[in-house]
């Protein structure tokens, strides 16, 4: 009897702990990042095309627009990296913080932050507004 419940305790905690594999936070809420934060803040990207690459800045206004855009955002769980990648333009934006720190994301159908993709929850109702920052330069 003694085997079994120790054996079944086993089982309870290693489908505990797997059931928990796979469901990574984001580690940086977007909805927290103030305008107050931010030095500036960079776009680049591809469009594509041979000789499509582009890099910018963001005036302060389209600081301000932005961050309030980011922070409207709702992530998901993180995705594998194979479902999350397209083909074609790609835009990346960096944040560089007023303490030195950046943070590079890429807006898309998968919301990457660093190097992690994330499920973009509310992507049908923001894209758009991520595609008037994309075509603003």
């Amino acid at each position: 009897m003694r085997k079994i419940g120790t054996v079944w305790l086993t089982l309870f905690l290693s489908f505990n702990i797997l059931s928990g594999c796979g469901k990574q936070e984001p580690d940086i809420d977007l909805a927290s990042i103030d305008i107050a934060e931010i030095d500036k803040i960079e776009h680049t990207g591809t469009t594509g095309g041979q000789d499509g690459g582009f890099s910018y800045s963001l005036s302060e206004s389209e600081n301000s627009s932005f961050i309030d855009l980011l922070n409207q955002v709702e992530l998901g769980n993180a995705v594998d990296e194979r479902e999350a990648l397209s083909n074609g333009a790609v835009s990346y934006y960096t944040l560089y913080f007023t303490d030195e720190e950046t943070l590079t994301i890429s807006p898309g159908r998968y919301f990457k932050i660093g190097d992690i993709y994330y499920e973009f929850r509310n992507y049908d109702e923001l894209w758009d507004e991520f595609t008037g920052f994309n075509s603003i330069h």
